[in-house]
């Protein structure tokens, strides 16, 4: 087990907050520091004059009033919380159901990322693994034909990618599992996370840094870089699922408990419900619980030959303590502390002595942070080679 300093629980706590929205984190953070205003000095802050004794008064009762219905709004929503867990807690037992149906993880793919992932392999080789995967073609040409990947003949043409020969060889082999993983990634986004929109763009923004952050400091510390890559980029699978499961999940309670309520003419709890919405910070107290298990699981139900991650994963979601760990757990280690810091350093969030104090934690081996603070976190481009 490891101990978390201090730095480590202020990086922990903003980047949830960046999780769920980015504008409220740096809201949040603005008012850090400064005493709260009561209710009443709340009002007095919006007029010129001295507000009356029966305002005053006035002004409070509302405020208990409004606390009372604050409270039981609450009670309510702490149940369906409860529920929700509760569900949740049993659904991600079943890693079949979770890999197949919620990720949704093709059984071509483990195997596609063997064979790229294997120096001798060709295009040939490649090629009917690759037709497989039915989303693959598709997503490789949109990929491929963007402008600031586009190539010109002699005649100043743009050049269009067709063929998934042509896809394949594009970047070059050695950059395909980088490609192919990312690629594969991104369709497992969660869609709708209403109300905290950000959370399918916060998840793809920490996967894609953290995968590359691992690259980089692989190819300082002798691992291999491109299971380097997967790894980082995988082990983001557990929030996906989460996310999924608890959105959905706190749909159908909500909606049976609205039936429930409707149906027994409990009137008072059944509008309580109607004003209930999904908690981003319940949701990140699930996240924190199983999400790294998860994606553990995940790994080793794709069961690859080649790429080996499985156990790396598993020594992090065990929370091993950093002297016990593999090389590559180690650099996924520092690499997702690192890709955490780059985003909260990207929206402001973190200044540069509480920077200073968490990267001092992390212990990043030598040339890391010099390498790191050069590479764009936010694209491929800049790592799709092997140095």
């Amino acid at each position: 087990m490891t101990t978390v300093t201090q730095a480590e629980k202020l990086v922990k706590q903003r980047f949830e907050a960046l999780f769920l929205d980015a504008k409220s984190a740096q809201q949040t953070l603005s008012g850090e520091g400064k005493p709260a205003q009561n209710v009443v000095e709340l009002e007095q802050s919006k007029t010129a004059r001295s507000l009356l004794r029966v305002e005053k008064q006035a002004i409070r009762e509302k405020d208990l009033n409004t606390k009372s219905d604050l409270s039981f709004l609450e009670n309510i929503s702490e149940q369906i919380d409860t529920e929700v867990a509760k569900r949740l807690e049993e659904s991600v037992k079943d890693t079949e159901h979770l890999y197949s149906k919620i990720i949704g993880i093709d059984p071509a793919l483990p195997k596609l990322l063997d064979l790229v992932g294997v120096k001798a392999a060709t295009i040939s080789k490649i090629e009917p693994l690759a037709g497989e995967l039915p989303w693959f073609f598709n997503d490789l040409m949109r990929f491929v034909n963007q402008p600031k990947y586009r190539r010109f003949d002699n005649n100043g043409k743009a050049i269009i990618v067709e063929t998934m020969r042509v896809g394949l060889s594009f970047f070059g082999l050695e950059n395909l599992i980088i490609i192919l993983t990312s690629l594969a990634f991104k369709r497992s986004l969660p869609q709708i996370t209403d109300p905290y929109p950000q959370i399918k763009l916060r998840i793809w923004e920490e996967a894609l840094a953290t995968a590359i952050s691992c690259k980089q400091i692989a190819s300082l510390v002798g691992v291999n870089q491109n299971h380097a890559f997967c790894l980082g980029m995988l082990q983001t699978m557990g929030k996906i699922v989460v996310s999924k499961l608890y959105f959905r999940l706190f749909e159908n309670v909500l909606r049976e408990a609205l039936r429930e309520t409707q149906l027994a003419q409990k009137h008072e709890e059944h509008s309580a419900l109607t004003r209930i919405t999904p908690s981003g910070p319940f949701l990140n107290q699930l996240i924190d619980k199983h999400a790294l298990t998860v994606s553990a699981n995940l790994i080793e139900k794709m069961a690859m030959q080649r790429v080996f991650i499985a156990n790396a994963m598993f020594e992090i979601a065990n929370n091993e303590s950093q002297v016990e760990l593999s090389p590559l757990a180690l650099v996924l280690k520092q690499g997702k502390a690192y890709a955490q810091y780059r985003m909260l350093k990207g929206h402001r969030l973190i200044d540069l002595q509480q920077s200073k104090d968490f990267l001092r934690t992390i212990r990043m081996p030598k040339g890391s942070l010099e390498l790191l603070k050069i590479t764009d976190m936010r694209s491929l481009d800049a790592i799709m080679r092997n140095d």
